[in-house]
């Protein structure tokens, strides 16, 4: 029986994106989200951070178009990769692999170094 499901991040990106091939030559891009959520019970924000894999055409989009910080939406469904440690203890990790990738914002312009030097 199959199971639908889907998930929606939002949050800013950890880090740059990576993007390898695989064997059979497709593209697999692999980044981080941070996200915050609250609690009444503390005024402070709570981050998770989770781990996002995307393919192909959308690999490629997020390799040259996500940077560290940047506020992005991942839509996408979730996946548990599974496998033992140099230990031997078994280990698991769930991640997002992402079918849509929004924007929030636009990219931050540099700015010129006349102003830099001033702030």
């Amino acid at each position: 029986m199959y199971n639908y499901q889907t998930v929606t991040i939002e949050g800013n990106a950890t880090r740059s994106p990576e993007m390898k091939k695989t064997k059979t030559g497709k593209n697999v891009c692999h980044f981080s989200v941070a996200m915050n959520h609250y609690s009444k019970e503390n005024a402070d924000p709570q981050v998770s951070f989770i781990d996002v894999e995307t393919w192909d055409k959308l690999a490629e989009v997020c390799a040259n178009s996500v940077t560290k910080g940047r506020r992005i939406m991942v839509v996408g469904t979730l996946r548990q990769d599974r496998w033992e440690g140099q230990d031997g203890k078994k280990q698991s990790r769930i991640k997002v692999v992402g079918r849509e990738l929004r924007f929030l914002e636009s990219p931050k312009k540099p700015e010129p170094a006349a102003e830099r030097k001033a702030s």
